[in-house]
């Protein structure tokens, strides 16, 4: 699942800096500052933190608290599928401003709250 989520990141990447530089070189305009993949809605990542507390609580995981284990559930659980959500929102609209259609926004959440739950694996 991190692997998945990884591609999908380093292909909204990938496009948004091919856009970035067609801009340039056509008219020497600078990039827009929505096609920036770190400004996505921060609803991906509540929802991700809570599938993933969610399949902690229910698969009765038993957790150490330390600061190893919360930097991974942090990274693993929240971070990256958030990231991974919200390029999927940026492939969707392609960098573009123009709002998403219902079933373009369920996949990113639905990436997210996997991401999420995945991540439970791994405590």
């Amino acid at each position: 699942m991190v692997a998945a989520e990884l591609v999908i990141m380093l292909l909204a990447h990938l496009g948004t800096e091919r856009r970035h530089w067609r801009h340039y070189k056509k008219d020497k305009a600078a990039p827009h500052q929505h096609d920036d993949i770190r400004l996505g809605p921060g609803l991906v990542y509540p929802v991700a933190a809570l599938a993933l507390v969610a399949i902690a609580v229910i698969s009765g995981t038993d957790v150490e608290w330390n600061i190893g284990t919360l930097s991974l559930l942090g990274v693993l659980g929240i971070l990256v599928p958030g990231y991974a959500a919200n390029s999927v929102m940026q492939l969707s609209t392609r960098g573009r401003s123009k709002p998403l259609k219902g079933w373009q926004e369920m996949l990113a959440y639905t990436l997210a709250a996997l991401g999420g739950a995945a991540a439970a694996a791994f405590i």
